[in-house]
């Protein structure tokens, strides 16, 4: 195994720590005692060998702030080269790469004002023209690759729960093709009002959806259902939860909170749920 030990600073192991977090590679430990020569064949590894050992060592020696050697700049002028023949190239692909095989419409009930306004901050905000604003409602859009390698785009509708937008909302419900419902265990209101949502949604959706496949057939399944909880602390008997989970026919989880990676996860879920349906239902 190729070994050299180099002796990083306090600040040197900040910086490439932070580099190392931006092209999502962690290796197992990080001390003063660096083995650059390691980890560079690692990152090699990672990135299926476009990247030589040597271009990605001396990638890190610019990070940490050491002087290049000849060797070392050659080994950069060469990566800033293969960067620039691939450009145009990867510049276009985002132009179709992105086009997706399957658009679903995602309901979101039950955030707080707060909850609503940190989406944006997960999830892309679509540019919505003047004309189109809607009162009560949120749009955001998330892409997400499926198990069976397509694509799917998130038509995601943050819906509005208080009162005065309650004659609103089953509008909003028309064409949803799955609906995640979230409530906070501390708070009896907000479990109450998860069965209001779920009544509206049974009367204006019949908890079916139609989708085109392939532009020419349509297929009928029933319309999948996430029952989220936040907080810790729950006021609410955990069978009391099971058993309106049950009722719905909804999949039950628990997050602390929307800021965790586990609810963004969630949106992968959704859309392997509904592919999956999709196949059973030939």
């Amino acid at each position: 195994m190729n070994t050299e030990i180099i002796e990083l600073s306090e600040k040197q192991i900040i910086d490439l720590k932070e580099f190392l977090k931006k092209i999502e590679f962690s290796p197992e430990e990080m001390s003063k005692e660096f083995n650059i020569k390691e980890v560079s064949s690692q990152i090699s590894e990672n990135y299926e060998k476009t990247i030589s050992p040597g271009q990605a060592e001396a990638v890190m020696r610019r990070v940490i702030g050491k002087t290049l050697t000849t060797k070392e700049r050659s080994q950069l002028y060469d990566l800033r080269k293969k960067i620039q023949r691939y450009e145009k190239f990867l510049t276009n692909f985002r132009e179709w790469g992105i086009k997706y095989d399957y658009q679903l419409k995602v309901i979101i009930l039950g955030l707080t004002e707060e909850q609503s306004d940190y989406l944006p901050q997960v999830f892309n905000k679509p540019i919505i023209a003047p004309e189109r604003d809607v009162i009560g409602v949120n749009f955001l859009t998330k892409l997400t690759e499926n198990f069976d390698k397509t694509l799917a785009r998130l038509q995601i509708w943050d819906v509005a729960g208080q009162e005065r937008f309650a004659f609103l909302r089953p509008q909003f419900y028309r064409g949803a093709t799955t609906a995640i419902l979230v409530f906070n265990k501390e708070n009896r209101e907000s479990f109450d009002m998860i069965k209001k949502y779920f009544n509206e949604l049974k009367e204006s959706t019949g908890l079916k959806i139609k989708l085109k496949i392939k532009r020419r057939f349509q297929k009928e399944i029933s319309l999948p259902i996430a029952l989220i909880a936040t907080g810790s602390n729950s006021v609410i008997p955990y069978e009391e939860i099971l058993s309106l989970a049950k009722d719905m026919g909804a999949g039950y989880f628990e997050i602390g909170n929307i800021e965790d990676q586990s609810f963004q996860d969630l949106f992968d879920g959704i859309a392997m749920t509904v592919l999956v349906r999709l196949q059973d239902n030939p």
